[in-house]
């Protein structure tokens, strides 16, 4: 993957102090948070198909059947469940 940098300029000042007071509280650059910001939003817009493709693919790999699959999921439900107070068997 290709990398590269880009420069904003004419950020209102209360903007910026406002953006780095945000990436310290994240204990992040500013650089950094901008950064995942841009990629949350170029990956909310992609379909979710593609997001979801790796996933798919590791399924596959896995050997496992949407039956297993939905029994494990099931388990591990039902095991979350027990582990809140007051839903214990």
């Amino acid at each position: 993957m290709q990398t590269g940098s880009i420069q904003i300029s004419d950020i209102p000042s209360e903007v910026l102090r406002a953006l780095t007071e945000r990436a310290q509280e994240q204990g992040k650059t500013p650089a950094d948070y901008v950064r995942e910001l841009i990629e949350a939003d170029i990956l909310a817009s992609r379909p979710l198909a593609e997001i979801l493709a790796p996933i798919r693919e590791d399924f596959v790999k896995s050997g496992m059947t949407e039956d297993e699959f939905d029994a494990l999921i099931e388990e591990e439900r039902q095991a979350l469940w027990e582990e809140k107070p007051g839903h214990a068997n």
